[in-house]
């Protein structure tokens, strides 16, 4: 039986990263992946903001005339569109493709893994035993038990990139990031698009944030059915037709389905490993518990694959004993203007609340943005423990925010910032924190003292 120091199963962004640290290391890495990798097919998550991107610049160009530059419509050349989504795959293939990670030292093996013990990974016939395991398998877009949609053609966030044509009308369903992403981006670019959502659109985000975010998507036209669960799917010609639970029907030519993902674990066998099941827990190490041997990152455990690596390489490759720093919690909805929340402040108790809107800024006002709002959570010690963000640009200045998270919200106030920006809305809701110590009587008889000072 082959040894290996680390066997990776998944060849998504956390079991990529893992085995490229591991083997530059200079440690033996055998790498599990059945599916295809970097040039093998397009990668979602990279057509995904090719979209968006395509969807941005349409909506500059359309309202560049508000300013005097350009009017009237703008043409989408839905051929020269796709090319520029392959051309954009191809660019970033090549850090993923197998011939590469060969190259490194990596042992690639191209079919399914699974545990076949405690301490071995079986596929393709072979038995690997390993010091060390990651689980990296991903997660899959879920398919709801939708009555009639097994005769319905429909989309995913995984095959969204195959539409050999504009959609005319896109049925989404759900309302998460993904939905309202794509939502946008087609609409954008030409499409109606209707976004159907059992509860309100961006769940479990700031209901503030979540109401600014839908008055943006309305004004680039997207529809939004919030409330509404559908109960029937039905094939109809050129398109679909779903009926909802309250006797609404909506018709389109192409469906969406955009309910989340859940964790790929089919096969791995993870009573063999000596894990409980069904699903995996990990502690902030990312060590899955009932098992010294076996780490779990990424989409499998609901996370961003490239946020996970700083905690598998100090607790998986270095052992260095004790917990890593916990990351934020972060939302982010890539829209324009985009959602990101950071930080968790309904856990922490009398949390004050500060806001400031994005249109009073000189750089707003300049550039006619018209929607965006700064929320700053603050303990009672004045530390900043959470922070949302609605603004155009919001996935760059959410930096500033999470460097800032547990230190005093006063240092955001103070921050010293390029002019005209956006973030000086920031650092303007921080300065709200101050705001009451104005009418302190002690602070005013001081100032009355100085004003008289040479």
């Amino acid at each position: 039986m082959p040894e290996t120091d680390i066997a990776v199963i998944g060849a998504g962004a956390a079991g990529r990263g893992l085995a490229s640290l591991a083997v530059a290391l200079g440690l033996r890495v055998t790498l599990f992946e059945r599916g295809p990798m970097g040039g093998e097919a397009p990668d979602p998550e990279l057509i995904q903001a090719a979209l968006r991107a395509a969807g941005a610049r349409a909506a500059l160009a359309r309202s560049a005339a508000r300013m005097g530059i350009g009017s009237g419509d703008v043409p989408v050349d839905w051929l020269a569109l796709r090319t520029h989504l392959a051309a954009a795959d191809a660019d970033a293939a090549p850090d993923s493709t197998a011939a590469r990670f060969e190259a490194m030292g990596v042992e690639l093996v191209r079919a399914t893994g699974r545990f076949s013990a405690p301490d071995a990974v079986a596929a393709a016939g072979q038995e690997w035993r390993f010091r060390r395991a990651l689980v990296a398998t991903g997660a899959a877009p879920v398919i709801p038990s939708l009555e009639g949609l097994e005769t319905v053609p429909y989309l995913t966030e995984e095959t969204i990139h195959a539409l050999e044509e504009r959609p005319d009308h896109l049925l989404i369903l759900g309302g998460g990031g993904f939905g309202l992403e794509m939502a946008q981006a087609f609409a954008r670019l030409g499409t109606r698009a209707t976004v159907i959502e059992a509860t309100r659109i961006a769940p479990g985000a700031d209901p503030v944030l979540a109401e600014g975010l839908a008055r943006a998507l309305r004004r680039d036209g997207v529809v939004l059915m919030e409330g509404r669960e559908p109960a029937r799917a039905e094939r109809r010609e050129g398109g679909v037709s779903l009926l909802l639970a309250d006797g609404t029907r909506v018709e389109g030519s192409h469906l969406l389905l955009a309910l989340g993902r859940a964790p790929r674990l089919a096969g791995l066998d993870l009573v063999t490993a000596g894990l409980p099941g069904p699903g995996l827990v990990v502690d902030e190490s990312l060590r899955v518990e009932g098992s010294r041997r076996i780490w779990a990152a990424g989409g499998v455990i609901g996370h961003a694959g490239a946020s996970d690596l700083g905690a598998l390489a100090r607790s998986m490759l270095f052992r260095v004993p004790g917990m890593p720093a916990t990351p934020a919690p972060l939302r982010a909805i890539r829209t324009e203007p985009a959602l990101v929340e950071l930080g968790a402040p309904d856990q922490v108790e009398a949390a004050e609340t500060l806001r400031w809107p994005l249109a009073d800024t000189t750089r707003a006002s300049a550039e006619g943005i018209e929607e965006g709002l700064v929320t700053l959570s603050v303990d009672r010690r004045g530390r900043l423990v959470g922070a949302g963000l609605l603004a155009p640009g919001g996935l760059e200045m959410a930096g500033m925010l999470s460097l800032a998270l547990g230190r005093p919200v006063a240092e955001l106030a103070a921050a010293s910032l390029p002019q005209p920006t956006l973030s000086a809305a920031i650092a303007r809701a921080a300065l709200e924190h101050r705001a009451p110590s104005l009418t302190n009587p002690g602070i005013r008889w001081l100032a009355g003292i100085a004003k008289r000072l040479p």
